[in-house]
């Protein structure tokens, strides 16, 4: 069970990754509940959940439930960081806020918390902004 200190410890990350990817020329487009990087009026590359409600439950790879933050695209053969992983795609696992496909990716509350344990909690934090950087070029590409 996540405590409320590690929501908030995660959520201030996640808003120092999307200052991140401001400084890096991204801009995410303001949801209700979520950020969205768009890379065209039906396509997006990467929703980042920025409020505590409604939170999206669902099993990560291994059928363990997890509460996900970050879902992006990516390469799978190029993708490096062990914080993602492949949340569900059937279609009515899908929620408001979580983008489909088969190159979709996540990170959850827990994934990070993890994380935190181990690595310096700056270090997730650029890990993160790169990957997204990642996965921007990456979709934009494959995509436009």
């Amino acid at each position: 069970m996540l405590k409320q200190e590690d929501l908030v410890m995660v959520d201030e990350s996640v808003i120092q990754v999307v200052s991140l990817l401001k400084r890096g020329g991204l801009m995410l487009r303001q949801k209700r509940g979520y950020k969205a990087g768009k890379l065209s009026a039906s396509r997006n590359w990467c929703h980042i959940i920025d409020d505590m409600e409604p939170k999206i439950i669902v099993p990560d790879s291994y059928g363990q439930m997890r509460t996900w933050k970050i879902f992006a695209r990516f390469d799978a053969q190029k993708l490096s960081s062990r914080l993602w992983d492949r949340p569900p795609q059937q279609g009515n696992l899908k929620h408001q806020g979580m983008i489909a496909g088969d190159d979709v990716w996540g990170v959850s509350y827990e994934a990070m918390m993890s994380w935190f344990k181990t690595t310096a909690r700056q270090e997730v934090i650029e890990r993160l902004a790169k990957d997204l950087l990642t996965s921007f070029a990456y979709s934009h590409q494959r995509y436009c």
